[in-house]
């Protein structure tokens, strides 16, 4: 057994010895993606991780955590195959009573999927949820559901990036019976063209069109506002995520125009990437930024 504060910082290490192929290390978004898991570890504040042990039985690495205050927490981390790592975090907080006089039950659960593709290019999906009985009898409980998926050229530069929200629907069931699975059951459907694919709430679709712009599709069905068209994104540090400018991240969205930039600005965008890789990929989505430009009005 190891520490909580050892798996941290050596995380890398542990995910290859779990069985993950070697060629994950080509791309820099697989380390961005565990750091990301030791991000959702650290969340839990945990007073002294290196007395937390973690179990590697079963080839998977787990551990669970409860707080001062009476809170849960359970985390696994393993590799289904080479090609995929994947972790999960199960938060139970405590109990308390409502204004209601009702007890109050919560429960959640984050699954965090880094998948290699193919030709190098690196998936990760990121899916939540949570449930409570708020307004429930025994055997029923409220449940909602966020999932994420990013995808990654083998530069590491983010291509693509898709989430939906899902309304909140009544699950049934015992509460104490309801674990992971029925949690994420919806979640893990939301990109595989079943019957809850298309039950979202709210859709942001982007896709990199050059290096500080993406095509974006937005659809918001409680409150019937949707957008298509193209955005600029956030340009302050480096550019390889799909983060759209904040300006330009309120709806009904305004009005959109994006200049040409000069060789120069060009060349100041790339500077901001300190990772040669992504630099790199990000230099091939610069290519006639010089003479690309948009407007919304014109391109309705």
């Amino acid at each position: 057994m190891s520490s909580v504060l050892e798996l941290k910082e050596n995380i890398v290490d542990e995910v290859l010895e779990l069985g993950a192929k070697i060629g994950f290390l080509e791309n820099p978004a697989f380390t961005v993606a565990l750091a990301e898991v030791n991000a959702y570890i650290k969340e839990v504040g945990m007073e002294d991780p290196s007395v937390v042990l973690v179990d590697s039985s079963n080839e998977t690495l787990s551990f669970s955590y409860t707080a001062g205050d009476g809170d849960k927490y359970k985390f696994d981390l393993s590799c289904p195959d080479e090609n995929t790592v994947r972790f999960i975090r199960i938060d139970e907080p405590h109990t308390y009573v409502g204004m209601s006089g009702s007890v109050v039950r919560k429960k959640s659960a984050l699954e965090h999927v880094i998948k290699l593709e193919e030709h190098g290019d690196v998936v990760v999906i990121t899916n939540k949820g949570a449930i409570d009985n708020v307004g429930c009898d025994n055997h029923h409980y409220n449940m909602t559901n966020y999932v994420e998926k990013r995808v990654y050229t083998q530069r590491g530069v983010m291509y693509e990036r898709e989430i939906k929200t899902y309304p909140v629907r009544k699950g049934e069931g015992y509460f104490h019976r309801v674990g992971v699975k029925e949690m994420l059951l919806l979640a893990r459907q939301a990109f595989d063209y079943g019957p809850w694919a298309d039950k979202f709430e709210k859709r942001t679709f982007l896709r990199r069109e050059m290096i500080d712009t993406a095509k974006l599709v937005y659809e918001d069905r409680k409150n019937e506002n949707n957008y298509v068209g193209i955005v600029p994104l956030k340009s302050e540090g480096s550019l390889r995520d799909l983060v759209i400018a904040d300006e330009y991240n309120t709806y009904p969205m305004k009005d959109v125009v994006i200049p040409a930039l000069t060789e120069a600005e060009v060349a100041d965008l790339l500077a901001r990437e300190v990772n040669e890789k992504v630099a790199e990929g990000l230099g091939y989505f610069a290519q006639g930024r010089t003479s690309y430009c948009y407007n919304s009005v014109e391109n309705k």
